[in-house]
């Protein structure tokens, strides 16, 4: 996976974010909408680090790294699915702002 690929998975993460708080499901007045809420800006924010970033792709610990953000971003697309896992949503999303976190600090 490259930065671009990293950069355009964050932003169809993002995507599924707002669809997810924008809809019904989750009230504006929840603490799960407010901890998702904060979830998407910190990601919004790695995002834009990854576009300034001068990231070397050909280390193991970048090849490690994004094969966890890869597996990380099937159980968040899985999650985002079915409005009624919000707690795996958040932890999802947590886990892949993590990782995320991880291949920023290694730059």
């Amino acid at each position: 996976m490259t930065r671009k690929d990293i950069i355009g998975l964050i932003g169809d993460i993002l995507t599924g974010i707002d669809v997810l708080l924008s809809g019904p499901d989750v009230p504006v007045s929840s603490p799960e909408w407010q901890q998702l809420w904060a979830l998407r800006k910190h990601l919004d924010d790695q995002q834009r680090e990854l576009v300034a970033a001068q990231i070397d792709e050909n280390t193991q610990e970048y090849a490690t790294g994004t094969t966890k953000l890869g597996a990380a971003n099937q159980q968040l697309t899985a999650s985002l699915k079915d409005f009624t896992k919000i707690a795996s949503t958040i932890q999802a999303v947590s886990t892949v702002a993590g990782l995320v976190d991880q291949l920023l600090k290694s730059v």
